[in-house]
């Protein structure tokens, strides 16, 4: 039998990611994608439940605005290329938001 805890944190299928914005970062090559104001605000109410300090919600959200690599800031990050992509393909991509989605 299942709880409703368990099926709370059951692993989700990986995500595909077709017709995204896809980042690199021009310090390390690490290659993100661009994130929408909805998967972040789902992303923030599944946090609610912890009571994050302010200084774990400073972490949570400047992990949003840099490379998770290498930590340089999103306004660095360029457009990936087909070569970026190639690299990244069957690895993990990380979000990041970026204003101008």
């Amino acid at each position: 039998m299942r709880s409703a805890m368990s099926e709370e944190i059951a692993p989700r299928p990986p995500q595909l990611l077709r017709g995204r914005r896809m980042l690199t970062c021009a310090d390390c090559g690490w290659v993100h994608y661009a994130m929408t104001a909805t998967e972040k605000a789902d992303g923030d109410r599944a946090l609610e439940r912890y009571n994050l300090t302010p200084a774990e919600r400073v972490a949570y959200e400047s992990a949003f605005h840099q490379c998770l690599r290498c930590e340089s800031p999103v306004s660095e990050f360029r457009d990936a290329c087909e070569s970026d992509l190639a690299r990244a393909a069957n690895h993990l991509v990380t979000p990041v938001l970026i204003d101008d989605v």
